[in-house]
């Protein structure tokens, strides 16, 4: 724009200047007539093109960042709310994500889908970030999903500390402000998400009705989470939760292994009160097999009786 401006006033230099202005404007003055409408014609297009430039927006959905006393942290949360929430006399179950930032959009969509094929109750979905997206050099799911600090992971072991956070801060302010059923609360993590799933399964498992877990990354700091199973084991009878647990076929052999690892310790502890399933998915690895699990996963948690597709 501010390229035509300049054009447009050296055009009119040149008119006001010139010794043959007469001639000029006998001869040209159409032709400057032309440059300068074309020009006014540019302007006027293209401010018209950023007016019609709008930001993307995720309906009936809020952001809020939440400050923790206990890990020390900020989180972002993505919060959205079921279809007709406004005017509900009805509390709702609460689904909490991991790994917010990437998978607050998927989320929305698989349960669109599930409510559409399966007319599944919509929950309150609580999409947890932390600080951006993976990969990014501001995420920090390493801290916040390793249970133990491990010397080639700087900054690790922040679980507990995360998962106290989730207990006396999120939960509390979810509860407290939305429609929120504290009697179906739902998690959802994936490979180290998954890890962390695994953690407050063996940690605090009643904070949830359903602990949905894929590809988790169980061989972290030498498998010290099937410690953490063993000191659950020792110290209780029974384990009273849904468990899904995930692993792609076409995975490295040290992840299904370890996969297969607590299938077998979970199915061997005979805990009366657990309800679990557990899937090996064909032809996929541990990336590709990410948006089918939590597919599966949401199906088989939100469906009665279980769904399994």
């Amino acid at each position: 724009m501010q390229l035509n401006l300049q054009l447009k006033n050296l055009l009119f230099v040149i008119l006001v200047r010139s010794q043959h202005i007469s001639q000029l404007v006998q001869t040209d003055f159409k032709h400057v007539l032309l440059i300068l409408l074309f020009l006014n014609l540019g302007i006027s297009k293209t401010t018209a093109q950023q007016k019609e430039i709008k930001p993307v927006t995720v309906p009936d959905s809020e952001h809020r960042l939440l400050h923790s006393a206990i890990a020390g942290h900020d989180y972002d949360l993505y919060i959205h709310f079921p279809a007709g929430y406004d005017t509900a006399k009805t509390n709702y179950p609460v689904l909490y994500v991991m790994d917010g930032a990437n998978d607050f959009s998927p989320t929305l969509e698989y349960l669109g889908l599930l409510m559409a094929e399966y007319r599944i109750k919509e929950p309150i979905v609580v999409a947890i970030g932390d600080g951006g997206l993976i990969g990014s050099a501001t995420n920090k799911r390493n801290r916040d999903f390793t249970p133990t600090a491990s010397p080639s992971m700087p900054g690790s072991g922040g679980a507990f500390l995360f998962l106290n956070f989730i207990e006396k801060e999120l939960i509390p302010l979810i509860e407290s402000e939305y429609k929120a059923d504290s009697s179906n609360r739902t998690c959802y993590g994936y490979s180290m998400g998954g890890l962390f799933s695994t953690y407050i399964l063996f940690q605090k498992p009643y904070l949830f009705k359903n602990i949905l877990i894929g590809s988790p990354a169980l061989s972290y700091d030498q498998g010290t989470i099937f410690d953490i199973e063993k000191k659950y084991a020792a110290q209780h009878t029974d384990l009273a939760v849904n468990v899904f647990i995930e692993v792609g076929e076409l995975e490295m052999p040290e992840q299904k292994a370890s996969f297969q690892k607590l299938a077998n310790l979970l199915q061997t502890r005979k805990y009366k009160s657990l309800h679990l399933h557990t899937v090996i998915i064909e032809k996929v690895t541990h990336l590709t097999g990410k948006p089918v699990t939590m597919l599966k996963a949401l199906g088989w948690a939100y469906t009665k009786p279980h769904r399994i597709f």
